[in-house]
This record gives C-alpha cells, sequence and structure tokens, in this order.
C-alpha cells in the first residue's frame, strides 16, 4: 500500500515513511526482521516500538537507523526531539 497523504500521521501505512526514511532503515522497520513482535502496520505502530524502546531488537537497526527513525516520528509530530524516549510507566498502582 503506498501513501499519498502530504502529511505523516499516526494512522498512515507505515509505507509512508518510505518517502522520508533511506532503504536501510525502512526495509528492516517495515519486515520487523527477526523481531519478537509482528512487523508494523501504521506510523502508529512505529512510534509505539519507538516509545517502548523495542526498535533495537530489530535486526538492522542500529543506534544511527534507530535515529533516522526518531526524525521520521519527530516531524510526523509523534516523538518530541528527546535522544532518548523516557522509560514507560510502570505496571501497577503507584
Amino acid at each position: 500500500m503506498d501513501c499519498h497523504a502530504d502529511t505523516i500521521m499516526a494512522g498512515c501505512p507505515v509505507d509512508c515513511l518510505k518517502a522520508v526514511l533511506s532503504r536501510m532503515a525502512f526495509n528492516p522497520l517495515a519486515r520487523a526482521y527477526r523481531a519478537p513482535f509482528e512487523p508494523p502496520r501504521t506510523v502508529g505502530d512505529v512510534a509505539e516500538l519507538y516509545w517502548c524502546r523495542q526498535l533495537d531488537q530489530i535486526h538492522g537497526l542500529g543506534p544511527r537507523r534507530i535515529g533516522e527513525i526518531e526524525a521520521s516520528l519527530i516531524v510526523a509530530g509523534l516523538a518530541s526531539g528527546h535522544t532518548h524516549p523516557p522509560s514507560p510507566p510502570p505496571d501497577g498502582p503507584p
């Protein structure tokens, strides 16, 4: 599926990121090589993997490629530009 929107949003298919990511970042991301989870289907799924610090579980994505993905999420307004996303809140009551 190709994206024809002018703006990348959370609900866009992951293929929308083809226009802003290198092939070396997009292909492993879109296919989630050797990851313990299913490939992301939407840009929102990619943002969730980013915020949960799971992108490094995809074979072929190191700090440089993850930084490239982070930059695309910043442009889309789905990340704030912090070098490292905050840790997710602990499960259960405080």
